[in-house]
């Protein structure tokens, strides 16, 4: 009667790992880890280097001539300054900034983001890669919660 029982579950036990066609790697388990957000989707961490990464550093620094200088090339600088710098003085530095998976379109690197201090807001930054590999940031849209 033992072997009734047993033969079933050793069958399962064989089959179960064959049906299991793929595995997550350490880092997709690990980014699993991290919660979403209902504006920006899936927050990451961002490797160094990365669109994710300097979008969180360009966020927690003070807006001013030095920002422009570091993230903005300089053909795009006064139009840039133009565009954004009411809205970037007010807003930076951002405090309990998240971001999300950078969208990649034709060179282009869109990273969805959010602060929560001193009230929420969301947004996303395009960066593109220039000639020395360095980012340089072409657009910003920052939008409060509704």
């Amino acid at each position: 009667m033992k072997e009734i029982f047993l033969f079933p579950i050793l069958l399962c036990l064989c089959v179960v790992p064959l049906a299991a066609d793929e595995t997550n790697s350490f880092q997709e388990a690990y980014d699993a880890q991290l919660p979403t957000d209902a504006m920006i989707g899936q927050i990451v961490r961002g490797e160094a280097g990365s669109a994710e990464e300097i979008t969180k550093q360009a966020l927690r620094e003070p807006y001013g001539p030095v920002w422009l200088e570091r993230y903005v090339s300089e053909i795009l600088r006064k139009a840039f300054a133009n565009t954004y710098n009411e809205q970037l003085v007010s807003l930076l530095p951002a405090e309990q900034v998240q971001v999300g998976r950078a969208m990649v379109r034709s060179g282009l690197y869109e990273v969805p983001f959010c602060f929560h201090s001193p009230i929420y807001h969301w947004g996303t930054m395009v960066w593109t890669s220039n000639e020395k590999d360095e980012w340089e940031l072409l657009a910003i849209e920052v939008k409060p919660l509704l």
